[in-house]
């Protein structure tokens, strides 16, 4: 009896190479899962701050509220907001106040070097941790900053407006400028605040 040696070689080759095949693809797709998981980190890093320079922002903005509003005598560190009485066009120590019907100049936010140029001599204004405001007999002690994350900075730009028939009244523009740990992450936040 003759038996086909050809017939077995052939098979066996076949299984080899859809063996190998099988490998390849199971390498891609773990190499791309790997790549994956990488990426996806360091977008939740990126996004984790992201948040840290918002929060830190947020509590910039509430802190800078609180300055504004401070109404007792006793506490002058940062120094007390009254009207417009310590506001000039230089920024001096954060107070910015450019005139009546005339328009804030253009500052490009992108950079601090704009941002510290921008004012003079001790401006901006920097949130410190643990100071105290008091408004009306509340106190208002500002938080601690997330671990890793700088003090944030403001300015305020006073505007003062009198409504047709109405009363002189006083609003703030408050300018937040604050950074995650990273420092490439910033935030920048603007409100107008009317105490």
């Amino acid at each position: 009896m003759k038996k086909n040696l050809s017939s077995q070689y052939k098979q066996g080759g076949a299984v080899f190479v859809t063996g190998l095949i099988f490998l390849l693809v199971l390498t891609l797709l773990g190499i791309t899962a790997t790549r994956m998981a990488t990426v996806e980190e360091r977008m939740s890093g990126n996004m984790r701050d992201r948040l840290l320079a918002m929060q830190a922002a947020e509590m910039g903005l509430r802190y800078a509220e609180q300055h504004v509003r401070d109404n007792d005598p006793t506490t002058t560190s940062p120094k007390p907001i009254e009207g417009l009485s310590e506001f000039d066009t230089g920024c001096t120590d954060g107070f910015c106040y450019y005139g009546s019907g005339v328009e804030a100049p253009g500052v490009v936010v992108d950079t601090v070097s704009s941002w510290t140029s921008y004012c003079t001599p001790t401006c901006p204004i920097s949130y410190v941790e643990g100071t105290v405001f008091r408004v009306d007999g509340v106190t208002y002690t500002a938080p601690l900053l997330p671990v890793g994350v700088p003090a944030p900075t403001y300015l305020i730009e006073g505007i003062r407006k009198t409504p047709p028939g109405g009363v002189l009244r006083y609003y703030y523009r408050i300018t937040i400028r604050a950074q995650g740990a990273k420092q490439g992450t910033v935030v920048w936040l603007q409100e107008v605040f009317r105490p």
